[in-house]
């Protein structure tokens, strides 16, 4: 979905409190919103990671782009595409006063602000984790391993019927699960954070994004 605004010259210049902003998913994070995560006003539970070269919606210019640098975002609701924030009933945001920058800079009646401002100073997992070396050194083990430029290189090879592709993003998926359980097993990390930490599961973003069917041999 992409972010319809109305004329920039409309009469209207305030927020109406209307809720459709809300409805077509989560804002993404940005360096000033970093605060909200440590604090834990924003759960990082509640949070998902888009890793660079994966395949989006690009909800403010509109159209599927491959992304060029990280993107941290609040979740969706699972029963609707709205942001978790989203008080249905009242048709209002469950932190209004402490909301992300995005959400500031988003005037559906004018938007010169949120197209000028919604790629600058995006906050990224380094400025979440980089000083934790153990789970630092994780996270760039598994984008090395697991990272999209390289995917999107073997999803061609595999089209052209290269069949040691196919193996290849198998042990990718493997490899991406089974990091995930270590993380949990080991480090005793919650299950929630997994999405922020890895970004969404490598087979569920194969399937929904790149239209892959893949059968993992155990």
């Amino acid at each position: 979905m992409t972010f319809s605004f109305t004329d920039q010259h409309s009469e209207r210049q305030q927020c109406m409190r209307c809720g459709t902003c809300c409805k077509k998913g989560g804002p993404a994070l940005h360096e000033q919103d970093i605060a909200l995560v440590s604090q834990k006003i924003i759960d990082p539970e509640n949070l998902y990671t888009i890793r660079v070269g994966e395949l989006v919606r690009d909800n403010v210019n509109g159209g599927l782009i491959y992304t060029d640098a990280e993107i941290i975002k609040i979740r969706a609701s699972e029963a609707s595409h709205a942001c978790i924030f989203l008080r249905n009933n009242e048709n209002a945001c469950g932190i209004y006063e402490d909301r992300p920058g995005q959400c500031h800079a988003l005037e559906c009646w004018n938007s010169e602000t949120i197209r000028a401002t919604h790629t600058q100073n995006r906050l990224d997992r380094k400025a979440l984790f980089g000083e934790l070396d153990w789970l630092w050194n994780i996270l760039e083990e598994h984008e090395s391993r697991c990272n999209y430029v390289q995917i999107r290189r073997l999803i061609e090879r595999r089209r052209e019927g290269d069949s040691s592709a196919s193996r290849e993003v198998e042990e990718m998926i493997s490899y991406d699960q089974a990091i995930r359980d270590i993380v949990i097993e080991k480090a005793n990390m919650e299950s929630g954070m997994l999405n922020l930490l890895f970004g969404m599961p490598l087979k569920l973003v194969l399937q929904r994004r790149f239209g892959l069917k893949i059968q993992v041999h155990v």
